[in-house]
């Protein structure tokens, strides 16, 4: 698989990782759809939400300095796809705690279930 960093254009090692070019990491929900619609891959296609010259030309672009442009359509298909990804990658409970809670919650979450497990 081939991925392309959306902040400077050059290829990255994969849509989620940091860019070994700028050393940029996608933070935003939005970032990371468009990292992953700046994904190829000739062994699975239907990984694809653009061809390899569509995304050669967006990166074209953004080493120009313009901004990134996808149709809502191609973002829509790439969210879904993350969506049921994630959703089935992670335990249910904490999928369910991550979209009510703030990191540092989790946090202390998580020493309290080990005090629980551990104390007495």
């Amino acid at each position: 698989m081939k991925s392309f960093c959306i902040y400077c254009g050059n290829s990255k090692p994969e849509a989620h990782q940091i860019c070994g070019s700028c050393f940029v990491i996608p933070e935003t929900h939005a970032d990371l759809i468009y990292s992953i619609i700046m994904c190829y891959s000739t062994d699975d296609p239907h990984l694809n939400f653009l061809s390899i010259g569509e995304i050669e030309a967006l990166c074209e672009e953004i080493m120009k300095g313009n901004k990134m442009e996808v149709s809502p359509q191609v973002f829509e298909q790439a969210e879904e796809a993350y969506s049921a990804v994630r959703s089935l990658e992670s335990p249910q409970l904490i999928h369910k705690l991550a979209k009510i809670s703030s990191p540092i919650q989790m946090i202390i979450f998580a020493l309290v279930l080990v005090g629980f497990i551990f104390g007495t």
